[in-house]
């Protein structure tokens, strides 16, 4: 399967010249500005390389770094910078770039750059990409938000509800912890917001039963979604 790549360019120039040239290498580029979808597909774990340039203005790359990484969301990631002063540079690190590329740049080196952080980065560590789950009962479609029984017949799912089972598919069999999925889903670890992902998750119990799979509780922890 081809590696995902987000380019956030704002340059369209230098966009279409990298999304190109990506493309011509075998990845699947895809370029598109920092706003609240994307930075949602970002938390979701959607790419397997961020390619942030720093030449954004909705949010500053750092902070959305730090978000990231404060969301458990360890998608690698590259910042293409406009200034390579030792601040910036570090700053970048420090909450959680995993290399700094400072333009303008070669374009060949920086294919080796997105390599070797492939590379390096475990398989482990990249969320599975999967969007489509089948269960003894039924199957769950993250792109359409909808559950289907064996008898054909589609629930639709709110945005916020598929995006809370998508989580816990991709984790299937494994505790992710409510401080996750509240910081990625809700952005926030508040009471209001731990109470309203109970709510979440209860409604989904409920719909998933019938299709052979559970949304277990783990107390002082989270939640696993298993096979029954």
């Amino acid at each position: 399967m081809n590696r995902k790549i987000l380019l956030t360019e704002s340059d369209i120039s230098l966009a279409t010249i990298l999304v190109d040239y990506l493309s011509a290498q075998g990845y699947e580029p895809v370029a598109h500005v920092l706003d609240q979808d994307t930075q949602r597909r970002i938390l979701l774990g959607e790419y397997d390389l961020l390619l942030l340039s720093q030449n954004q203005t909705e949010q500053s790359v750092p902070e959305l770094l730090t978000r990231m990484r404060q969301a458990e969301c360890t998608t690698p990631v590259v910042v293409l910078a406009d200034s390579g002063a030792k601040d910036d540079v570090l700053r970048a690190f420090h909450c959680g770039c995993d290399d700094y590329v400072v333009k303008p740049f070669n374009i060949e080196v920086l294919v080796c750059r997105i390599v070797a952080v492939l590379r390096r980065t475990s398989p482990e560590s990249l969320e599975s990409q999967q969007t489509l789950f089948r269960f003894r009962g039924g199957t769950f479609d993250g792109v359409r938000q909808q559950l289907t029984g064996t008898d054909g017949e589609p629930m639709h799912l709110s945005a916020r509800e598929s995006e809370l089972l998508l989580l816990l598919c991709r984790r299937k069999d494994t505790v992710v912890s409510r401080r996750l999925i509240l910081r990625r889903l809700w952005h926030s670890d508040d009471p209001f917001s731990a109470k309203s992902l109970s709510v979440f998750v209860h409604r989904l119990r409920t719909w998933l039963q019938p299709l052979g799979v559970q949304i277990m509780p783990v107390r002082g922890k989270g939640y696993k979604l298993v096979e029954i």
